[in-house]
């Protein structure tokens, strides 16, 4: 009887685990939808801190299991250097932005793409912004506890009641946690929640509170534009070379390198040059100044350049997207639909001219797949699982293992659906689906409403708009490629939305903040 020893531990480690995961979307759910008058303002900061302070040491124990963190087990040492290291970062952060809060905005900003390797964990992980989000909501403690009001705001005024969206945002989360109680990639499911869905939840919490006035938009614009530029910059060299710094396994046989600057995948490195010309275009179009109209033009050229060698058609057509979005804000519904049709009818003739050039076969799966690199194969793998599961699914994380158990794939192959609704009706069935569908409905209409009915020459119009439009476009983008909140651009964009939509609110220039 001694072997049911381990086995029991090994239960119990695994109950926990899956309880702690639950018990962390409840606390994200807490912080995101519960109103103030109910949960105050200090409570709401204990919850924020109990899920800063669970979620790594589930991951922890997770990847140390794992062993995707080996070199921890040899040298324990680093690992403690690193975690005092970072605590010493995070506190001086905190004192910081507690002097001057507007650094906290500008340096989330940007943080969002730089991600630091870290064992065997796949693409990096995003370090840089952890800490900054770390030391923002210690920031955050301090004032609520010292101030004891019931729910400020980083500027002191009251934030917006939670309606749809935070709702919505945390039966997603919540959803995805009970769904991974039965996974068979429990692992997976654990990394989503721990590295996506909690942090950047409670990034969105605190971006939500910031007064974004005309400045601070501005400061983070150039931010952006800049590291595009930057990053465009250091793809050219990677062009030049024949050389990816970052994975390069992506040009070991390619005649035409996929730039991907700093970034793990062109089509993410894609995706940030898209939205940012979104929104840059935004910016250039409502702007007289000379000056500025001509600096905005050069950086999008280099970034439109930059885009095509990315190589990503994903964010050609987020790209495509938002403009047109920004062009019905600047010229009007009729005319930026008219340019939309047009554009949509220019790449059919295209696709069906190029067809036969480009041996393209969706009547041969084989042919079809290759042609797609893999793609044609994952979606339809994944409606097939979907029509196994149709109501729960297989769980949440479970796509790539279940793609690989009916699936042929070897080391290179790639294993997830790059297409979201496509993952998340096979991992989640019908209730993921509709939860997921309830979640876009909310998300535009926190994004779109009186973004552009109500005009951009009122205050805020304009940033409204462009971050709506490039909110249309990452959606397009997730259709196409997948990672929708695992991105933390996509709760940016909903912070910044929310704040001026509560702004727009507060100036009585919208009716609700939706």
């Amino acid at each position: 009887m001694t072997f049911l020893g381990p086995l029991a531990a090994v239960t119990l480690t695994h109950v926990l685990e899956k309880a702690g995961v639950i018990v962390d979307a409840l606390l994200v759910a807490a912080v995101l939808s519960l109103p103030a008058q109910r949960l105050g303002a200090r409570a709401r900061s204990l919850a924020m801190a109990a899920a800063l302070l669970l979620t790594p040491v589930l991951l922890a124990a997770a990847l140390w299991n794992s062993g995707k963190v080996a070199t921890l087990h040899h040298h324990p040492l680093e690992g403690v250097a690193a975690v005092v290291g970072a605590v010493l970062i995070v506190a001086a952060l905190a004192h910081l932005f507690h002097k001057r809060p507007m650094l906290f905005p500008l340096l989330a900003i940007a943080a969002l793409p730089f991600r630091i390797p870290l064992g065997k964990i796949s693409n990096g992980l995003l370090i840089p912004l952890y800490v900054v989000m770390a030391a923002a909501l210690v920031d955050h403690m301090v004032r609520t506890w010292r101030q004891g009001a019931e729910e400020p705001g980083e500027d002191g005024r009251e934030s917006g009641r939670p309606q749809l969206l935070e709702y919505t945002l945390s039966a997603y989360v919540l959803l995805y946690a009970i769904q991974a109680t039965y996974t068979t990639d429990f692992t997976k499911a654990l990394e989503q929640v721990g590295f996506f869905y909690v942090p950047f939840a409670l990034l969105f919490s605190l971006l939500r509170t910031v007064r974004w006035d005309r400045e601070l938009v501005r400061r983070c614009l150039w931010v952006i534009a800049s590291l595009a530029v930057l990053f465009v910059l250091v793809g050219f060299g990677e062009f030049l070379r024949h050389h990816l710094l970052l994975n390069p396994t992506l040009d070991s046989d390619a005649y035409f390198v996929r730039i991907n600057s700093l970034f793990y995948d062109p089509n993410i490195f894609g995706r940030f040059l898209a939205l940012t010309m979104i929104v840059l275009a935004a910016a250039m179009l409502f702007d007289s100044r000379r000056r500025h109209v001509l600096a905005a033009a050069g950086a999008l050229a280099v970034m439109w350049v930059g885009l095509l060698l990315s190589g990503s058609q994903s964010s050609i057509a987020a790209l495509l997207v938002g403009l047109a979005v920004v062009g019905a804000g600047y010229w009007g519904g009729r005319v930026a639909a008219g340019v939309a049709v047009l554009a949509a009818a220019v790449v059919l003739v295209v696709a069906l001219l190029g067809g036969a050039s480009l041996h393209v076969d969706l009547s041969n799966s084989s042919s079809a797949n290759a042609e797609t690199s893999g793609r044609y194969s994952l979606v339809t793998e994944g409606v097939d699982r979907f029509a196994d599961r149709p109501l729960y699914g297989y769980g949440s994380g479970s796509f790539a293992r279940e793609y690989c158990l009916h699936a042929p794939c070897g080391p290179t192959t790639t294993r997830d659906s790059h297409t979201t609704p496509v993952t998340v009706a096979a991992e989640q069935g019908v209730i993921g689906l509709a939860v997921y569908l309830a979640l876009l409905a909310a998300c535009l209409g926190r994004l779109f409403g009186g973004a552009l009915l109500g005009g951009v020459e009122r205050p805020g119009g304009l940033a409204r708009l462009a971050v709506a439009a490039a909110f249309a476009g990452l959606v397009v983008h997730t259709l196409l490629y997948a990672d929708f909140l695992e991105d933390p651009i996509s709760w940016v964009l909903l912070a910044v939305g929310t704040a001026l939509a509560w702004a727009a609110a507060e100036r009585g220039g919208a009716t609700s903040a939706t």
